[in-house]
């Protein structure tokens, strides 16, 4: 006697899930109609009828308000990353379509790095039609917010799918006028007279960018960091007001070789007083299972273009 197995569970609709992203994503019934082309009554009929095959609620419903409720808030993350997937394999089968890449950075390497070898990475795929994400807030590049991110990551746990991009340190530095301007500054303690520049941060176990304070408790020969130090939210932005003569940046190393190389900036100390570095650049993509051909090329050209071997 043959034993009949449990059937599985049969896949909701496909068209009741993408409506219950995009009505996820609006929150709102209406919007997601607008976004969708069809009626209020559809949407409502398609959100019910998936509420119906999973056996839940999806949303707290009051009046023609709606709001996910804790159940519809966890199946929105699942159900957005699935299409996701869903589209990046369609996206494979299709390589022709495949000509946009997202890649995201922070402002000061996208200026400061980027920007230096942006037209060499073209010229090598002219086709690929490229979004340039330069801003400090982290993208998911799971949920397709982005193909590829450069980020900067500890260096004792780098995230996975990526690979060393930039190593890292932290040192004086100023323009050669400026330089020139205050020959005084000879010493490790004479820099505490000067007008000082940085851009600190700290994670939770007190590692990141390095701030003056972290310096002069190196090499600063008793000399405390002073007051009056000029911060900036952002590591390019105080490599730049020191390139453009008006102080001295406790600078990352990493987003300033360009900057060195041409003589824009100068090392006071050479490397008898640096700072190492907690974290380096790292170049970052999703699960390698699902990366497109377009994504493998250009990670591949941004670590050419760093002095990196390939990665695929």
């Amino acid at each position: 006697m043959k034993l009949k197995l449990n059937a599985q569970p049969r896949l909701p609709s496909l068209k009741a899930l993408h409506t219950f992203e995009v009505a996820a994503r609006c929150a709102s019934f209406t919007e997601a109609a607008e976004e969708l082309n069809v009626t209020l009554g559809a949407v409502s009929r398609q959100i019910r009828h998936l509420e119906n095959e999973l056996g839940v609620e999806l949303f707290h419903r009051k009046g023609n308000a709606v709001e996910l409720n804790d159940t519809g808030k966890r199946l929105a993350i699942d159900v957005t990353r699935a299409l996701t997937l869903l589209q990046k394999a369609s996206d494979r089968a299709r390589p022709e379509q495949q000509q946009t890449l997202r890649l995201t950075c922070t402002l000061g390497i996208a200026s400061h790095w980027l920007a230096a070898r942006l037209p060499a990475l073209r010229r090598a795929d002219p086709d690929v039609s490229l979004v340039l994400d330069a801003n400090e807030s982290l993208r998911d590049l799971a949920n397709g917010e982005a193909d590829i991110a450069i980020r900067y990551s500890p260096t004792a746990t780098p995230p996975p799918h990526s690979r060393e991009l930039l190593a890292d340190a932290f040192a004086p530095l100023a323009s050669p006028a400026f330089l020139t301007a205050h020959p005084e500054l000879v010493a490790p303690a004479d820099l505490a007279l000067s007008q000082l520049i940085h851009s600190p941060w700290k994670d939770g176990q007190k590692m990141g960018v390095a701030g003056w304070q972290d310096w002069f408790a190196a090499f600063g020969e008793g000399v405390t960091a002073p007051r009056g130090i000029l911060t900036f939210n952002s590591v390019g932005h105080a490599l730049q007001e020191a390139i453009e003569g008006h102080g001295i940046v406790l600078g990352s190393l990493a987003v300033a070789q360009d900057a060195l190389t041409s003589g824009k900036l100068v090392r006071l100390f050479g490397e008898s007083r640096q700072l190492p570095a907690t974290h380096q650049y790292r170049l970052c993509w999703a699960d390698s299972a699902f990366v497109s051909a377009t994504t493998r090329r250009w990670v591949n050209l941004l670590l050419q273009a760093a002095g990196k071997p390939s990665a695929f």
